[in-house]
């Protein structure tokens, strides 16, 4: 027998409407995102199917965006204006040479952020049991961890020189406090309050979820790559600014 959808209050039906609303209109940037790899990606001379992979995140994306605003348009129980696309800020890493900022936009918007958007994802899906919900959150994390894997894939491939390993190395901790000050920008704007049962989890809790990405998921990915993660376990726990803002790691607000 299939168990009753959890009962839902006007107050977090809206909740649910406006976080899914939101969710929209970052999966758009998403898709932004991997226009920005995919170039990057020719332009380095990516292995083909590293190169199909991001191309194809661009629509998958897209899809993302669409059902996240389904379940919004649902929730809301009115008419919804469609999230818009816009352009996004690509980290200018101005003091490299063309061919490591392409590496590092891959390494930075794979490697990191689609890795933790998966750890995230995972978090939802364990909290949610509303079957529309599942299902989404099922078919987007079942993407995601594909995306993760184009920035894991071309840093394992073979045209990844030595010295482009040594680099990222060398950026991880920079790269590390700008993806988690972006993820704590989200989680400090959120709506207030939580139903974890149609995939919200309270800001602590993705706080946690991304915290825990980063030591078990992203810096044991480098470091089974031979990239020196030892300065960004150094800042995972607390011991060590970042050398670019001079900032100790924090947790949102």
């Amino acid at each position: 027998m299939t168990p009753p959808e959890p009962e839902l209050s006007d107050a977090e039906r809206l909740l649910v409407a406006a976080t899914c609303e939101r969710r929209a209109e970052l999966e758009l940037r998403g898709a932004a995102a991997f226009t920005v790899v995919t170039q990057a990606l020719v332009d380095l001379r990516a292995d083909a199917r590293i190169v199909d992979l991001s191309a194809r995140a661009i629509a998958e994306e897209i899809r993302h965006s669409n059902i996240y605003f389904e379940l919004a348009s649902t929730f809301a129980r009115r008419a919804l204006r469609r999230p818009a696309f816009a352009p996004i800020d690509v980290p200018a890493h101005d003091d490299v040479d063309p061919t490591l900022r392409r590496v590092l936009h891959v390494v930075g918007m794979c490697s990191i952020n689609e890795t933790m958007a998966c750890a995230f994802l995972e978090l939802c899906l364990a909290g949610a049991k509303a079957t529309p919900v599942r299902a989404a959150l099922r078919e987007v994390l079942s993407d995601e961890i594909r995306h993760a894997r184009v920035g894991w894939a071309y840093l394992a491939s073979p045209g990844v020189a030595q010295d482009a390993r040594h680099e990222v190395g060398r950026r991880l901790v920079p790269m590390l406090c700008a993806q988690l000050e972006g993820w704590w920008r989200q989680v400090e704007t959120l709506p207030a309050g939580a139903v974890p049962a149609y995939g919200c989890p309270a800001g602590a809790a993705i706080a946690e979820a991304t915290l825990r990405s980063l030591d078990e998921l992203v810096l044991p990915g480098f470091e089974a790559l031979g990239i020196d993660a030892a300065e960004a376990r150094r800042y995972s726990a607390g011991h060590a600014p970042c050398p670019a803002c001079g900032k100790r790691l924090r947790r949102p607000a």
